[in-house]
């Protein structure tokens, strides 16, 4: 399967049938209405058509932003910083990647004040497959697009980096500098009073042209507001994964899964558990009850409604310096995104392992109950190539990369101890594992299944060989009865002395 934008992104995407309920149920209302005058409306119609008795609130101001230094209020903003998007390398592929990196160099301009790296330089990118170093990211390039001007309205900068994710691979980060003109968009979507709206709603059985069965599903403003962003922020994402695959191989997009990706986030608009702002946080896509880190003066928000070919998505709000003597927030709103790189692309992995371990019981299923042994080594080979990578990361993966001394800084408001992220990133490592012992599970059945049918195989050859010689045995017996029997004995002696290599003989 190719993926696409709207298979990727499809989280406010209608399918057919969807279009074409709402689309019936709008010339059903319509018909309705015009001959109310002639068949009057039900109690019930009247309040299936009327759309005012339906909730839809407008979407939540604004809060006022406060500048910590000054200490006072100021105009609010909420600005994307940088994009992370994660992929894997596997070590024996540097080669291939040092040669992606100077076509990207080709098809690009360098950054001014990014990393400069000569040939010597890229001769020792080698090195990351000859030694194990995991918690620390190595800058490797910085570019600006230089042929894609539309993304250049939208992105400054991009920046690879390397990193260690186990003994054979790499983790590689491309982060994107987001422009002021696409801030200036996120800015009036956050600031437009949006209005809400009804659309159809039906149960799973029923079908698009029962319209008598349809109900009416309301959305606010800060449902507006949500989709708004989200489809923003979403084709940004594709338009930079479609750069960056012009000249990176990117697995993630082989494994038919977009890449997983950490947004950064500055405001000025202070945690608090206000109504309206907590109404705000909502209507962004930023889950209420999120991990704080009050030292890094930022909040973690964790991403649970992606879709099945999205990805991970994670997102910090930093809050920024508390006063002119303290810079912690301000390295933490650069770096925050480091903390999660491995256990992002760990996750991943781990969902990709998931979910071909499920298209591959299918295809299990079938095979077993066939007779054929050729059949079930064929699908063992194909579940150990579609499982390569996934199971080869695995079972090497003990979450020794991660660093979880950054992450001790995060609380939640539902536990007492610890927070979502370092529940997340400790408990990485014992999935993956739990992961790895059901691979195997799969392939010692596909091999008790293969030796199985060879026994079953075997056996019935030896049947049928036993069979074979008893008919022989009659045979030879009813010609010596009904022949010359000195004739067939000296035939058996030729024969005899034929296949035993005997020279000579007399009778």
């Amino acid at each position: 399967m190719k993926l696409s934008y709207n298979k990727v992104f499809d989280r406010y995407t209608m399918s057919f049938s969807d279009k074409l309920a709402e689309t019936s149920y709008s010339l059903y209302r319509t018909l309705r209405l015009q001959l109310a005058k002639i068949f009057p409306l039900s109690e019930h119609e009247k309040y299936r058509f009327d759309d005012d008795l339906f909730s839809k609130k407008e979407a939540a101001d604004m809060p006022q932003g406060f500048d910590y230094i000054e200490k006072k209020d100021v105009d609010s903003f909420v600005k994307l910083d940088y994009i992370d998007l994660y992929d894997y390398l596997p070590k024996e592929d540097l080669p291939k990647f040092i040669k992606e990196l100077k076509k990207c160099v080709r098809r690009n301009k360098i950054a001014p004040f990014g990393a400069f790296r000569s040939r010597e330089d890229f001769d020792k990118i080698d090195n990351f497959g000859r030694y194990y170093d995991g918690q620390a990211f190595t800058h490797i390039l910085s570019v600006q697009f230089r042929k894609n001007e539309k993304l250049q309205q939208f992105c400054s900068d991009l920046s690879v980096s390397l990193r260690n994710l186990s003994a054979t691979f790499l983790l590689v980060q491309y982060r994107v500098y987001i422009t002021k003109e696409f801030n200036t968009k996120i800015a009036e979507v956050c600031k437009k009073k949006y209005s809400g709206y009804t659309t159809v709603y039906r149960q799973f059985n029923t079908p698009w042209y029962a319209v008598k069965k349809f109900g009416r599903s309301s959305h606010t403003g800060n449902n507006v507001r949500q989709e708004k962003i989200y489809k923003m922020i979403s084709q940004l994402k594709w338009q930079i994964l479609m750069e960056i695959r012009k000249t990176y191989s990117v697995r993630f997009w082989d494994d038919r899964i977009f890449t997983p990706t950490f947004e950064t986030y500055s405001t000025n608009i202070r945690p608090s558990n206000e109504r309206r702002n907590l109404e705000f946080w909502d209507s962004i896509s930023f889950d209420r009850v999120a991990d704080y880190a009050p030292t890094y003066n930022a909040c973690v928000c964790w991403d649970y409604k992606r879709g099945e070919n999205e990805g991970i998505r994670l997102s910090a709000f930093c809050g920024g310096n508390y006063s002119r003597d303290d810079h912690l927030p301000e390295i933490a709103h650069h770096d925050i995104s480091d903390i999660y790189g491995v256990y992002l692309t760990a996750a991943t992995l781990e969902y990709v392992a998931d979910r071909d371990i499920a298209i591959c019981n299918k295809k299990i299923s079938k095979v077993i109950r066939k007779t054929k042994t050729s059949s079930v080594l064929k699908v063992r080979v194909a579940v150990e190539r579609k499982l390569y990578y996934c199971y080869r990361f695995i079972s090497e993966f003990s979450g020794k990369s991660i660093d979880h001394d950054d992450v001790k800084a995060f609380r939640h408001q539902f536990y007492k101890k610890g927070s979502v992220s370092s529940r997340s990133l400790e408990g990485i490592s014992k999935r993956i594992k739990e992961t790895k012992v059901r691979i195997d599970n799969i392939l010692k059945l596909l091999n008790d299944a293969a030796e199985y049918r060879s026994s079953e195989s075997n056996i019935k050859l030896q049947w049928i060989m036993m069979i074979v010689t008893i008919l022989s045995l009659f045979v030879a017996l009813y010609s010596i009865k009904n022949g010359d029997v000195i004739n067939e004995i000296k035939n058996l002696i030729e024969w005899i002395k034929t296949h035993s290599g005997l020279k000579t003989s007399n009778l």
